[in-house]
């Protein structure tokens, strides 16, 4: 599919992703459970830990594969395990990784985990890796299809209007092409607990890059030269201050890339709620080498300045922060969104692209 970053997927590249998510996102509800259901237990003739980990992290749930050996011929690690729960292609098609993360996330959750259950997994990464199979196959003929040019004359594009996919869920929003100054590239996805929106559809805003912006994010008023108040022009109902209030991060839609970068996990999502659809953002660290930060929701309208809604994590939360959630409408006028996640010390911060819901 190349680098191109700032354009859409072909429509049979989205069939490939929203099947890929679709199974990421079953991977996740198994992890999430395991997570809350489950403990964590050293593999046997460890050192015990200065401190209680976090059961069903990346690190444990490899730790299990490892110990069980539960993935014959493959060496899994926790990047491998963070690339299958995010639905990287390369991973999510190998049925050895895939069945070996959810045999993990059953046996720390203490959750039966079946032949058939096996089968089933085996069975939707060979779909998926069907689909890729013809999507390149596609991609193939796309490219024979494009017209000889006579040398000297320039090559004139069309772009066919695309149809709306009558059985996604409805965005509200669509990515623009204005990213941060500086760019970087994204490795595999890390400690992303993955569920999407349920039912036979669900929909990813798909990219494969994150950023990070022009300035450190040393506290959570680093961003106050250029962003104004979080609530600034907005009225009670536009802006949820205590998203989880409200919403679920399991129930929502997971937009991606995530932001994770070192030792610092977070991710974007929207969900419905009055009728309306709303976004926020949520940062966390890892057990074992924990930092502070936070994540940030900035907001604007056409015309007006960026208000920015940050919320810091403490290098002792072992949990989630989130932003407050902004609705894509604020004033009846479309605002355009960007998520971001920081890190204290060194400073660093990843933004999702600008999300234009107008």
């Amino acid at each position: 599919m190349g680098d191109a970053l700032n354009e859409p997927l072909d429509p049979w590249w989205r069939d490939v992703h929203h099947a890929a998510q679709l199974l990421a996102s079953a991977l996740g509800a198994a992890v999430t459970r395991a997570g809350r259901d489950g403990v964590y237990t050293p593999p046997p003739g460890s050192p015990p830990g200065r401190r209680r980990r976090r059961p069903a992290s990346l690190r444990h749930l490899a730790e299990i594969i490892h110990t069980h050996r539960m993935a014959p011929g493959l060496s899994v690690d926790k990047d491998i395990v963070a690339a299958v729960l995010a639905g990287n292609l390369r991973y999510i098609t190998d049925p050895t990784a895939v069945v070996a993360v959810a045999r993990a996330a059953h046996h720390i959750g203490g959750m039966p985990f079946g032949p058939d259950d096996a089968r089933r997994l085996t069975v939707a990464c060979e779909h998926i890796a069907t689909l890729v199979a013809a999507a390149q196959d596609a991609d193939r003929r796309a490219f024979g299809r494009v017209p000889a040019v006579p040398p000297g004359e320039p090559l004139v594009t069309q772009t066919p209007h695309a149809e709306p996919d009558a059985a996604a869920p409805v965005l509200d929003a669509y990515f623009t092409t204005r990213r941060p100054v500086r760019r970087w590239s994204m490795i595999a996805a890390i400690a992303a607990l993955v569920l999407l929106a349920g039912g036979t559809a669900v929909v990813a805003a798909y990219h494969t890059g994150a950023a990070d912006s022009a300035g450190p994010a040393a506290n959570p008023s680093s961003r106050a030269i250029v962003d104004n108040d979080c609530r600034l022009g907005a009225a009670s109902n536009d802006i949820i201050m205590d998203a989880m209030t409200v919403f679920e991060d399991n129930a929502a839609t997971r937009l991606d890339p995530t932001l994770d970068f070192d030792e610092m996990n977070g991710s974007a999502r929207y969900a419905r709620h009055d009728g309306r659809t709303y976004y926020w953002g949520r940062a966390g660290s890892d057990d074992e080498n924990p930092r502070s930060g936070g994540a940030r929701i900035r907001w604007k309208t056409s015309d007006g300045p960026w208000r920015s809604c940050a919320t810091p994590l403490a290098v002792t939360e072992r949990g989630y922060v989130h932003t407050p959630a902004v609705a894509t409408t604020i004033g009846g006028r479309a605002v355009t969104i960007q998520v971001c996640l920081w890190r204290d010390t060194p400073p660093r911060e990843n933004c999702l692209d600008e999300i234009s819901t107008g």
